[in-house]
């Protein structure tokens, strides 16, 4: 995992940083709705898997806005890149796998190597020990989608005893008003690395990508 160090001596929010550390519970979320009909139109015109589309135009979007890759590990603040997408996934037993998204930039070759890894989870057998002793990934985002949930907030689970900045999102229900479609959107982060500045600015990344669809051809 590549990532370069941050000279907090040089950064202009080393002060709120510093403040939110201290804090027992210092992430917050936001929730909103995205607008996906054109995404949508689009994946269904030409036979593209419309979830594999939302999760390669959400790795395109983190790796456009910088303040998604910041992670605190031990003692340092870390940038990350290239940032990938970690999504949970509904195994045939109805129970959940983690899923790892490999960073790809061409959507031809991500829908491919999604479509692999996958397959392979799905199939895996889901066992606490695989998770011990193994260090926590960095260069992702944690995302979940609840395909049966029109939510208005919503919470995640965190194991508050150990350091965690990695943000959490998630996609719910898609749903039909009119001629638009639209989905849920939840994204928690760590205060000391984002403000609602750069929250609001990855929104509207996603959203602008979402309302652009023929990027996942003119990327192939």
């Amino acid at each position: 995992m590549a990532y370069k160090v941050q000279d907090k001596s040089q950064w202009s929010r080393a002060e709120h940083f510093k403040f939110y550390q201290g804090f027992t519970h210092p992430w917050y979320n936001i929730c909103t709705n995205l607008d996906v009909t054109e995404l949508y139109n689009y994946c269904k015109q030409y036979g593209h898997r419309f979830s594999h589309a939302y999760l390669y135009l959400t790795q395109q979007a983190l790796n456009q806005c910088e303040p998604m890759a910041y992670r605190i590990v031990e003692d340092e603040v870390r940038i990350y890149s290239p940032m990938c997408v970690s999504v949970a996934l509904l195994a045939n037993d109805e129970t959940v796998r983690f899923c790892d998204v490999p960073h790809k930039p061409i959507f031809k070759q991500f829908t491919q190597s999604a479509t692999e890894v996958e397959k392979r989870v799905k199939d895996s057998t889901f066992i606490l020990e695989q998770f011990i002793g193994k260090e926590m990934r960095q260069n992702t985002i944690h995302m979940t989608v609840l395909p049966w949930v029109d939510f208005t907030s919503m919470t995640h689970a965190r194991d508050t005893k150990h350091p965690d900045s990695i943000p959490k999102t998630a996609l719910g229900k898609l749903t039909q008003e009119g001629e638009h479609w639209r989905m849920p959107f939840s994204i928690e982060v760590h205060h000391g690395l984002v403000d609602g500045l750069h929250v609001g600015q990855f929104i509207n990344t996603l959203q602008g990508l979402f309302n652009q669809p023929s990027l996942l051809d003119l990327s192939n």
